[in-house]
């Protein structure tokens, strides 16, 4: 049996549905004022595609899902995150809300916002006009949030009311970011550069070329170690570099056939480093450190831009989300403990642990939280 409860927080008013095979009971109304009804449909599939029709209908107008008792693989929490879809999905735990974008037509440009497990919005300060937001990354630590917002890096502290700009708009359609405790990466058109966020000094300022990949697309994606002393950067196809960010020479680099990587991420022991891997043989890979090869065993994937991977903070847990199936393996043993369905997406969506639960935003509009256990 599928059971949902939604909420409008403005009216009080509920609305729940009961999925018992082909059959569909709802219940709507004010509490105490709530009045039943049957909506029998052809077979199962059918009374689910119902009632999610019906549910989603209700989110666009306000209703908010919030299940305190979801089990592993439902969602403690749906609600809209935006009514238009830009492509851009940035998502974040900051302090155990989920960081969401929404588009704003009347300015226009994104507006960031951080919802609670149970759906209450907080929203942060309004970004510069004509800008959509394309990854987040939060330091608890320093309790600071940064973005990369098209192709320039901005900053927000908490309790700030704006934004600092740590970079200038790049002149191309070209951009990384990443971070690890207080040391950032991110390419500052022509230079790849590393920078203490505590103390402001650039520890690395690297002139670095970059490829258009099939003459359009620019390829640069970089990512830190955990131990803040290497820097792993893709600027061409077939080629990833590990570089020293104190003296600024090679250390070792990994070829492969892979084509655009638009991802890389370190395990938290800096074992492991993961990559997504776009056109040609598209894949999310996973590199040992010590050998500078694939990982045995590794899960296959599909990438074609509808999939989305995640790692738990403590790197004992990965996602990996393709359309509308998430499956969680154990990184240990590359077995799957946990499959389950995301609910309202039509190709894809992003992903990200969010506390104890995994965070989601689809591209029809919807912010979720899914109870893992």
């Amino acid at each position: 049996m599928r059971i949902r409860h939604l909420t409008d927080p403005e009216n009080g008013k509920n609305w729940s549905s009961f999925c018992d095979g082909s059959n569909v009971r709802v219940r709507t109304g004010v509490p105490g004022k709530e009045k039943e009804s049957d909506k029998p449909q052809d077979n199962p599939d059918a009374a689910l595609a119902w009632a999610e029709k019906e549910e989603w209908s209700r989110i666009k107008k306000g209703f908010i899902l919030d299940q305190a008792g979801a089990q592993a693989g439902e969602p403690r929490m749906h609600c809209l995150r935006s009514k238009a879809y830009t492509g851009a999905l940035p998502i974040a735990d900051v302090d155990g809300q989920l960081l969401c974008n929404s588009f704003d037509d009347t300015r226009p440009g994104d507006c960031l916002y951080l919802l609670d497990v149970s759906g209450k919005k907080t929203a942060l300060p309004e970004l510069p006009q004509h800008r959509m937001v394309w990854k987040a990354i939060y330091l608890p630590a320093m309790q600071r949030l940064l973005i990369k917002a098209d192709h320039q890096v901005l900053s927000w502290t908490k309790g700030d009311t704006a934004y600092t700009i740590l970079s200038t708009p790049n002149p191309h359609p070209v951009s990384c970011l990443d971070a690890q405790a207080s040391l950032a990466v991110w390419y500052a058109e022509p230079n790849l550069v590393v920078t203490d966020l505590n103390s402001g000094q650039q520890l690395l300022n690297l002139p670095l070329p970059y490829e258009l990949y099939g003459g359009h697309s620019p390829q640069m994606e970089a990512a830190l170690s955990p131990n803040g002393d290497t820097v792993a950067y893709c600027a061409r196809a077939g080629e990833i570099v590990l570089l020293d960010i104190a003296t600024g020479t090679v250390r070792a680099s990994i070829a492969g056939d892979f084509k655009m990587i638009k991802l890389l991420r370190y395990t938290p022991d800096g074992r492991y480093l993961i990559a997504e891997a776009a056109y040609g043989n598209a894949s999310h890979l996973c590199f040992d450190m010590q050998s500078m090869s694939l990982r045995a065993g590794w899960p296959a994937s599909s990438f074609d831009g509808r999939t989305s991977i995640a790692l738990s903070p403590d790197g004992k847990l990965c996602a990996i989300a393709n359309r509308n199936k998430m499956q969680i393996y154990d990184f240990a043993t590359l077995e799957c403990t946990l499959s389950f369905r995301i609910e309202h997406v039509v190709k894809r969506c992003s992903i990200g642990w969010v506390g104890q639960y995994l965070g989601v935003q689809t591209d029809y509009g919807c912010a979720s939280l899914y109870a893992l256990g």
